[in-house]
């Protein structure tokens, strides 16, 4: 098996193989039944030596990519009798020999994993909807006399998700725009420079939220990997929707069926249910503080949030035991973040507690574009 690497990893110990973005290495399906999960024991097609690393750190490679095999373990072969648990092996490793017990191996790698993963919180607000450029009823704008959806303009999505009948449905919960999907490609090809490792996805329900996961998934290179975790208590607080009622949600199945890398056997820590129009202020801070229980476990890596502007206030004072805002400030707040905006807190386990630190990546800037006639600017008289 051909892997392919994503990002450099630089060994924590002598039983580690170094590795740069895009090194091909070498995987024997038959030697990776002793190695902890997560973990691979692999061959660098650059340098022919051996060791382990992150499986996230690494993609499957591509059938047609060159390949020759340089190095292998040698076996002690002075007793036939033995199993890979029971004798060490000759390895070299970074370009040292070294005489490694496999037991002991093996029971480091959890330890090496978590330091070779960095752990944080990254809660971003989903990108640039269509109703955000369009208005309210950028749906009448793209809908023939019969119904059917068309791109009108060049920012409109291509096309809709399919769901039964329900076309109108996408009125209280719009997709985002092409500029929208843009930006969250960009975000995740920008988290991937910076080596960034996500572990785990958490959406809000609302398609435009799990659209930009999908997306900053793709920049990231972990479509394949990691899948999206739909939790309904990361929706924003219900005051604020304009129809008064709870949008009706494409389901599981629906997403799925879009093509949408949705993890179906995730149960969400608030059941959807449970939402109710205008909840107050104090409800709202409650419901968004259960889906927190996520973050505590002890998951190396980064676990990437995509909610809406309040969840940045609300998830981040949570987790590092802030005091909630008052209602009228956290209303002031929410509409000074743009989309993708971003907070990271970061795990300060000494202290047994999470702090904000600075996100790994930067902002995303960018100006209006209006819409152009050229009849009645050109031709004006």
């Amino acid at each position: 098996q051909r892997l392919r690497a994503l990002f450099q990893y630089k060994p924590q110990n002598i039983d580690e193989l170094m590795i740069n973005a895009g090194d091909l290495i070498y995987v024997d399906p038959r030697q990776q039944s002793d190695v902890s999960e997560g973990w691979v024991i692999g061959t660098s097609h650059r340098t022919g030596c051996r060791g382990f690393l992150p499986e996230n750190y690494t993609e499957r490679a591509h059938e047609a990519d060159t390949w020759v095999r340089h190095r292998e373990y040698v076996f002690d072969t002075a007793s036939r009798s033995f199993t890979k648990t029971e004798k060490e092996l000759n390895v070299k490793l970074n370009g040292e020999a070294h005489n490694l017990s496999l037991s002991r191996i093996v029971t480091n790698v959890p330890s090496l994993q978590k330091a070779a993963l960095r752990r944080g919180v990254l809660v971003m607000r989903h990108g640039e909807r269509v109703d955000q450029v369009f208005g309210k009823s950028w749906l009448q704008q793209c809908l023939t006399a019969d119904g059917k959806y068309y791109r009108a303009d060049l920012n409109f999505p291509s096309s809709l998700p399919r769901q039964k009948d329900r076309m109108k449905q996408f009125e209280c919960d719009p997709p985002l725009s092409c500029c929208g999907i843009f930006q969250s490609r960009l975000i995740g090809e920008a988290l991937l420079d910076q080596e960034v490792t996500v572990s785990y996805v958490y959406s809000s329900p609302a398609l435009c939220c799990v659209q930009t996961a999908q997306h900053l998934l793709q920049g990231l290179k972990l479509n394949q990997k990691v899948k999206i975790r739909v939790e309904p208590g990361l929706f924003e607080w219900t005051k604020w929707e304009a129809s008064r009622a709870i949008p009706d949600f494409m389901t599981v199945a629906e997403l799925v069926e879009a093509s949408y890398n949705i993890d179906t056997s995730y149960r969400g820590n608030f059941p959807l249910s449970s939402l109710v129009p205008s909840e107050s202020y104090e409800d709202y801070v409650s419901r968004t503080a259960l889906p927190l229980s996520f973050a505590f476990p002890g998951v190396p890596g980064v676990i990437l949030i995509v909610g809406h502007g309040s969840s940045l206030a609300s998830l981040t004072r949570a987790l590092t035991g802030l005091p909630s805002r008052d209602s009228g400030d956290f209303a002031q707040m929410g509409r000074k973040i743009p989309s993708l905006g971003m907070c990271f807190c970061e795990e300060q386990k000494e202290e047994n507690k999470w702090q904000m630190a600075n996100p790994p990546v930067k902002t995303l800037t960018h100006g209006a574009n209006a819409a152009f006639n050229w009849r009645n600017i050109i031709m004006e008289d």
